[in-house]
């Protein structure tokens, strides 16, 4: 082959590599939403004895990413549930509690989302379509929706559910009740409902949004995550049967849940592979080392100057970083949503990495001409 073609085919097949490498499954969010034998009093204050045990539902996105970013909102809710409905405590972490934006106060609002408010939107049928969504703000109005086929109808109102709120130091609180009258179906254990929980955030000054769903919005329902009704884990085979029974619709044939303590990957043969958290992030950190690696070998071979030396510094910020996360994910209390963030920031210093290599092997071709 000639020297000129060995390039064009030798770049070609860097650019890719990437798509070659395989696309990472789709990222699911799963909660399980606990029954409560002595349910809170709807009065906003979250400090009712039954909140205590529950699982923490704190792993948020940037609202709207594709991609999983860290949030510009902290955020945090706790479920549970009983024969007459769905409770839930949000604790909304503000700096700025004087700015939070409030200025809705009627019922059935349309610019209710204008406003520091959230979003919660559930379907107990999974279709991906359709939900029915309550909003709310530090007024404690309500303004609810119902969605079918992707069409939203503001008309659709129901009158059984309450909000109240109240402020704390550094943070505003919401506790809401859904009666399951008002969405005229009933959870049993061990059902799975689509659910997301959306923030919307003007006390800034600007815009912030985040989406406990990766992706998931009003206009995105098929990436909304999943309430669980009851204990999931140790998720022996019958409940991973039925999770890939709900999800495969809407999530296609790979997608990963990552919990607390484990790492769930339905495969698209339909086998679930089940690895440990610490183990999976450490298996991301080597992925990402032996992307260096090759990297680094790469920019070895060039022959001293500019690009050597523009490269090399390139390398030297990306082994640090790949560095900064390992000692993020060092100790023993890795959670499940700042490890996910970790794991997509390996990725993507992996991707700069092949670039440098392929930039690197193409340079080094250039100069032996």
């Amino acid at each position: 082959m000639k020297p000129v073609a060995l390039l064009i085919a030798t770049v070609v097949l860097g650019l890719a590599a990437p798509a070659m490498a395989g696309v990472e499954p789709a990222e699911v969010a799963l909660h399980e939403c606990l029954r409560c034998a002595a349910p809170p009093v709807i009065d906003g204050r979250l400090d009712d004895a039954c909140y205590a045990p529950l699982p923490v539902m704190d792993h948020f996105y940037k609202y709207w990413s594709p991609v999983p970013l860290p949030p510009p909102l902290r955020t945090e809710a706790r479920l549970c549930y009983d024969d007459r409905g769905l409770f839930m405590g949000i604790t909304m972490f503000e700096d700025q509690l004087d700015k939070v934006k409030a200025e809705v106060t009627g019922r059935d609002n349309p610019e209710t989302w204008h406003d520091d408010c959230v979003e919660i939107m559930i379907d107990p049928h999974n279709t991906g379509t359709g939900y029915f969504k309550f909003t709310t703000n530090l007024n404690a109005v309500r303004h609810d929706q119902k969605a079918t086929n992707l069409v939203l109808d503001d008309g659709w109102s129901v009158e059984g559910w309450k909000v109240a709120t109240s402020r704390g130091e550094g943070a505003w609180f919401i506790e809401f009740f859904l009666p399951w009258d008002d969405i005229d179906a009933r959870p049993r254990e061990g059902d799975i409902w689509s659910f997301d929980l959306v923030r919307y955030g003007w006390a800034s000054g600007a815009f912030k949004g985040v989406s406990w769903s990766l992706g998931g919005s009003g206009a995105s329902p098929q990436k909304h995550g999943y309430l669980g009704f009851g204990r999931f884990a140790p998720y022996p085979k019958d409940k991973l049967r039925r999770l890939a029974a709900v999800m495969r619709p809407t999530k296609g044939r790979s997608f990963r849940l990552v919990l607390p303590e484990v790492v769930l990957t339905h495969e698209p043969c339909g086998l679930w592979m089940r690895r440990d958290l610490a183990a999976w992030i450490q298996g991301g950190q080597a992925a990402a080392r032996e992307v260096l690696t090759e990297a680094g070998a790469a920019v070895d071979t060039l022959p001293t100057g500019a690009d050597r030396a523009r490269l090399e510094k390139t390398m030297a910020t990306l082994t640090d970083e790949v560095g900064e996360i390992a000692r993020a994910c060092a100790g023993d209390d890795l959670r499940p949503g700042p490890t996910l963030l970790a794991y997509h920031g390996l990725l993507g210093l992996r991707r700069k990495a092949s670039e440098v290599k392929w930039e690197a092997l193409v340079l080094g071709l250039v100069a032996a001409q």
